[in-house]
């Protein structure tokens, strides 16, 4: 047999190269695999897509659920010094906003009061303190009106792309090896070491290894990367978005506007508010857009297939209903908003019953991991998400305060095809 390596990082993307770096500083030798990002135009695979192909993902660190709150500080915490480390930028502090619905003033006062805690420095807005301080934005008509939570510091976005380079970058410099290529297999051995079939191009090979990271995200019910007869209660989903193009007249005005996050709690169907926007941020076309992307509404649908995954990615084209509604909100929320042209972007968010990610054992052995479930917290969460996975690959003592339980992965039981999962119900948007 050839040589048996220590560990292999199936995923190379936000989850898996935080946890190879993690890994790797920690003294493992590593193999991480996953294909590079498809050039602009090529062929679709459904071994080449992922949730980061984009150049902007919001940050911040309140919320009503302390789960997430903790995990997504301990990331922000962090990123300064990996964007130092490796040399390579990714995190814009520009601050965060999130509106909310007057209706649910209970959670609000319990998300100040939290902050307060926590030292998160916010300042809490009226409708008309909204109106003075960002003019440019419009007040949503959500029953009972809305009032703002504004995080100035260590709240902003972050691009994902370069975050996962500047990771897979540090995880190289502890002595992590890269190798951009699909896995097509994974099965165990009968000596119990695992085998690891790969594609590269037309090449296929296998490697072998005493312990396996799986972190693909939202194909990982699909592309065979679990052993055979597993399926985690993982749920894929379409996540479409609009970009809308700011001309140079109005960069200005609309570029001191802070990512938003709105929460409607009333059960409207796609009429729902709950939607989140970037402001404008260049594209490597040169120009610059707003994005626009919704909380769960229903428009937002299940993808079940693989089929459907990669028809939705390489389609790049939301349906009229999705238009219709990002449009209507977009005209809403920046009313002033004359944009230049309008396309489509789309990728899959991954949800999980338990609304957190999984970090644990499959099947309780302790030779395979795994770390998915985004969630939509992937990017803001990912570097602490993947240390906790790292170290409970490696059998380190869990350091978290968060119970080491809570991450539980779920197997996924029989269910009624066809119907939306019960746990998505709004209040979207806020974790």
């Amino acid at each position: 047999m050839s040589e048996i390596l220590e560990v292999v990082v199936i995923g190379a993307g936000m989850f898996g190269a935080a946890a190879a770096k993690h890994l790797s500083r920690s003294g493992a030798r590593a193999l991480v695999i996953g294909p590079a990002e498809p050039e602009a135009g090529a062929p679709a695979s459904r071994h080449a897509f992922g949730a980061y192909f984009d150049e902007a993902r919001i940050t911040r660190r309140l919320g009503w659920d302390p789960v997430w709150g903790t995990t997504d500080s301990r990331s922000l915490e962090r990123f300064r010094d990996i964007e130092a480390e490796s040399g390579i930028g990714f995190f814009h502090e520009c601050g965060s906003l999130v509106l909310l619905a007057r209706s649910i003033a209970h959670r609000t006062d319990a998300i100040v009061a939290q902050c307060a805690v926590e030292g998160i420095e916010l300042d809490r807005l009226s409708e008309p303190a909204l109106r003075a301080a960002l003019p440019a934005l419009g007040i949503l008509p959500i029953s009972g009106g809305v009032e703002g939570l504004l995080e100035r510091k260590q709240a902003g976005y972050l691009n994902p792309r370069r975050l996962v380079q500047a990771q897979l970058s540090l995880a190289q410099a502890a002595g992590a090896r890269l190798l951009r290529a699909a896995v097509t297999m994974v099965g165990k051995d009968a000596d119990g070491t695992w085998q690891i079939s790969i594609q590269d191009g037309d090449t296929t090979s296998t490697v072998h290894a005493h312990r396996i990271l799986i972190a693909a995200g939202a194909f990982t019910n699909h592309n065979n990367v679990l052993p055979a007869g597993t399926r985690l209660a993982l749920h894929a989903f379409s996540e479409p978005n609009l970009l809308f193009e700011v001309s140079d007249s109005q960069l200005e005005q609309l570029r001191h506007v802070p990512p938003v996050v709105t929460v409607d709690p009333d059960d409207l169907g796609d009429a729902n508010l709950s939607l989140y926007l970037v402001p404008p941020v260049q594209y490597p076309d040169g120009k610059w857009y707003m994005r626009i992307g919704p909380g769960m509404q229903p428009y937002v649908e299940e993808l079940r297939t693989v089929n459907d995954m990669v028809d939705w990615y390489a389609r790049q084209e939301p349906t009229a209903r999705q238009t219709a509604s990002l449009t209507r909100m977009m005209n809403l929320l920046v009313p002033a908003l004359e944009p230049v042209s309008v396309r489509f972007s789309g990728c899959i968010i991954e949800k999980t019953p338990s609304r957190y990610p999984y970090i644990g054992h499959l099947n309780g052995d302790p030779t395979i991991t795994v770390a998915v479930g985004g969630n939509g917290h992937g990017a803001r969460g990912s570097d602490e998400i993947g240390r906790l996975a790292a170290r409970v690959l490696c059998g380190e003592t869990w350091d978290s305060s968060i119970p080491q339980e809570t991450f539980t992965p779920l197997l996924q039981k029989d269910e009624h095809v066809g119907e939306r999962p019960g746990f998505l119900k709004p209040p979207f948007g806020l974790c």
